[in-house]
């Protein structure tokens, strides 16, 4: 075995810095190496060369009364008078001049601090190993001298791997910290504006008027910030193979004038035109997939066309093709430079991450869309010229629902002219019951369960319900539970299912328990109300 000639190499450290000294030192004794000169004083390191006799040298570059490059130029001719003394040069300068002054000079092989230790111990093996063929070589024909070219030229290969593996970590760790710069942006800004201007609200020596302007601050940080970690946990999910399709039938040109609805009001503040494209068909012809998937994704991409867009227009548009569904949306925006193009849908990656750019968001909403669309067997493209504008376009598979045609709204259930319909609220929270009560109680008859129990005994003695708004965590019984005992007794109540969980499945989850649809906190009122309306409609 050559293990043990190597453990007994003479092994010589030269750093100005003792704390370094004593972590190669160490290092190498855990390693069985027996045989450890040092020293910080470089103007020693001939004296020692010629008592000590080193295999190997371990040099630092920046030391005082010499640098390691002279340390080189001095030990080249007692090197040269050698079979092969290697030398290995740890520096924290990271700079490619360096290092190829420093190989010129004489040096074997080159890292830059802070190393690892595990790849230090690996090159000394390497360099020790190479000393030890050169020496064989002396004694041996040329068979022998191929195969140490060989080697020689395979350890060649290995560094070079190895700076490219490190030059491109550096590279991603550069990306990485200027993504999560971006991060603390995202979330400290909004939050910013909340704690900000919430104590103002009710400072009585600001106006009506300039109170209603710091509530609309709030609402608009507020809904910042929670796009912001919504993008978080789904590009989390996407990554960790979590995320989890759901299929459904639902109608498509249904879901487009959802969409158009959503971005309308600012589209119509910026003066940019909003228009869908789509046959009539589909507003009447269900297809089987994700829905969830699809709004979010559609939502995504209009939102960045409407964030890069000042004047013009944005399409969204659907048509059939072969055994595919295509819809694209397209502006007139800024565009996309060629180079950035390819990487839109990189993770961490934006066109500009720079401090000063005009843009806010997280840049994971492309990143998010085509892994939502892969996850549904789908593809996407990106076509954009710059300062013309941008066209995202993407396939699912086409799966047409023959028998779930409609021609009209979801049937409401009959409501009594006579007094206003009741909600059952199961709501243990009392800020949380309190903001259904304002947002409901113009319309409604709302009662207050405040526990997954009492939620049971009110659907059991109370008739005139017609909807149940029920959280998931609530004491006693749990959300789940309470809708699978309602159902037991009242099959045909619409329960709606509310909660802060937003785990993968999670919807799946709750109509598997008997509920009639899922909203996750926090819920827009707006969109409460839509919901409410499909099931049991207004007096």
């Amino acid at each position: 075995m050559i293990d043990p000639t190597l453990k007994n190499s003479n092994i010589l450290i030269v750093d100005d810095q003792v704390a370094n000294i004593d972590v190669l030192e160490g290092f190498l004794v855990m390693q069985g190496y027996s045989k450890i000169k040092t020293t910080t004083d470089p103007r020693k390191v001939i004296s020692l060369f010629q008592t000590f006799d080193p295999d190997l040298i371990l040099l630092d570059l920046a030391m005082p009364y010499l640098s390691g490059f002279e340390v080189l130029q001095l030990l080249k001719p007692f090197v040269l008078a050698r079979t092969f003394v290697p030398i290995l040069v740890l520096t924290a300068d990271i700079t490619k001049e360096a290092k190829q002054r420093a190989l010129s000079e004489g040096a074997s092989d080159f890292l830059t601090k802070p190393f690892d230790l595990i790849e230090v111990g690996l090159r000394i093996k390497n360099l020790l190993f190479t000393k030890y063929l050169i020496q064989q070589l002396g004694s041996q024909n040329q068979i022998l001298e191929e195969k140490v070219k060989v080697r020689t030229k395979d350890l060649q290969q290995s560094n070079i791997e190895l700076i490219a593996a490190r030059d491109k970590a550096e590279a991603s760790n550069r990306l990485k910290t200027a993504f999560m710069n971006n991060i603390s942006h995202e979330i400290r800004t909004p939050l910013n504006g909340i704690l900000g201007f919430a104590p103002m609200t009710i400072d009585p020596n600001f106006s009506n008027t300039e109170k209603n302007e710091f509530l609309e601050i709030l609402n608009l940080s507020s809904k910042r910030l929670m796009q912001t970690i919504s993008d978080y946990m789904d590009i989390s999910l996407i990554t960790s193979d979590n995320m989890e399709v759901t299929m459904a039938e639902f109608v498509p040109g249904q879901l487009l004038e959802e969409i158009q609805k959503q971005f309308q009001a600012p589209c119509d503040k910026k003066g940019i035109a909003l228009k869908i494209q789509k046959q009539e068909s589909f507003n009447t012809v269900a297809i089987h997939s994700d829905r969830g998937f699809l709004k979010k994704i559609l939502t995504h991409l209009v939102d960045n066309a409407l964030k890069f867009t000042e004047e013009g227009e944005i399409t969204i548009g659907v048509s059939v093709k072969i055994n595919l569904i295509e819809f694209y949306v397209k502006d007139s925006g800024i565009g996309i430079s060629k180079e950035a193009l390819s990487l839109v849908f990189d993770h961490f990656s934006q066109e500009d991450f720079s401090s000063t750019r005009k843009h806010e968001g997280s840049g994971l909403g492309l990143a998010i869309v085509q892994g939502m669309i892969l996850l549904l067997g789908g593809t996407i493209k990106a076509e954009s010229v710059k300062d013309i504008g941008s066209t995202f376009t993407f396939t699912i598979p086409w799966e047409v629902d023959s028998s779930a045609t409609t021609t009209s709204e979801p049937a409401e259930h009959n409501v009594s002219s006579a007094q206003r319909p009741v909600l059952l609220v199961a709501e243990d929270e009392p800020y949380g019951y309190l903001l259904f009560e304002l947002s409901l109680d113009a319309d409604y008859e709302i009662i207050r369960a405040e526990d997954g129990e009492e939620a049971v005994e009110f659907c059991k003695l109370i008739p005139e319900i017609q909807l149940v708004l029920m959280d998931l965590k609530m004491p006693k019984m749990n959300g789940l539970i309470a809708t699978q005992e309602i159902k037991k007794f009242r099959k045909d109540l619409p329960i709606i299912a509310l909660t802060a969980y937003a785990e993968a499945g999670m919807r799946a989850k709750c109509l598997d328990a008997g509920c009639d649809e899922y909203l996750a906190k926090p819920v827009s009122k707006m969109e409460l109300l839509d919901k409410i309306r499909e099931f049991i409609g207004t007096v």
